[in-house]
């Protein structure tokens, strides 16, 4: 047998010139990247501080039509921007303003003082929700902004108290009260839960802390500064 011969193939590549100009979409596209790269801090705690700002989301649409898109809407109150004004929850409008005057009455605090509370930390709130519409965004929107968070809000730590107390909150509003009473306890307020875990349907904890340490300053100021020990 003849011995077998292993021929190797060279391929030669065509050079590439450094100098040569690149096509005009992509020298478009090198361009603004290096700016981006030149510009951009990567920096892990700064990156952690910009995602770190929302906290509140919007279900993409493609995501609610592969499940039951109605499993993505509160169904009794709206709570935050997200499903402000939806027909079907206009009823507890009513009710959310009444909860701001319950708990502003009992509390001996002035509105003020809570709506002071709130707008000072407006932009943080505002940036919790990702997709934010800009009927609640910029200067002449803010005083809007700032009635939402504590009407919601003010609603919210009413109902929760209502559940800390079983429905027994008669001291300040009727017994026969639709919402706020043992009624509301026993037939709404699993209704009123359910709608505060809904993705789009929440108000951001920082909103919550500022209302309570206006409510009563000295034991929600120990208790946060105990939190974040």
């Amino acid at each position: 047998m003849g011995e077998a011969t292993l021929s190797l193939m060279v391929v030669e590549y065509p050079k590439v010139d450094a100098e040569a100009p690149l096509s005009p979409g992509s020298s478009i596209w090198v361009v603004e990247m290096e700016k981006t790269i030149g510009d951009m801090n990567i920096d892990p705690a700064v990156e952690m501080a910009r995602w770190k700002r929302h906290s509140i989301y919007r279900v993409p649409e493609r995501i609610k039509n592969l499940h039951n898109s109605k499993s993505y809407q509160p169904e009794l109150v709206s709570l935050g921007p997200f499903h402000h004004g939806d027909q079907e929850l206009l009823p507890m409008e009513e009710h959310k303003r009444r909860a701001v005057v319950h708990l502003v009455k009992r509390s001996g605090k002035p509105l003020r003082d809570f709506v002071a509370a709130v707008a000072e930390v407006t932009q943080q709130l505002q940036d919790a929700y990702k997709d934010l519409g800009d009927e609640w965004r910029g200067p002449e929107n803010s005083e809007r902004f700032v009635e939402l968070m504590v009407t919601d809000g003010c609603f919210l730590v009413e109902a929760m108290r209502m559940d800390a107390l079983r429905g027994k909150v008669h001291e300040d509003y009727a017994p026969n009260d639709p919402v706020f009473s043992k009624y509301g306890y026993l037939y709404l307020w699993n209704y009123i839960q359910s709608d505060m875990v809904v993705v789009e349907n929440q108000l951001p904890l920082l909103l919550l802390q500022r209302l309570l340490v206006v409510l009563d300053h000295d034991r929600y100021q120990v208790a946060l500064l105990l939190l974040f020990l």
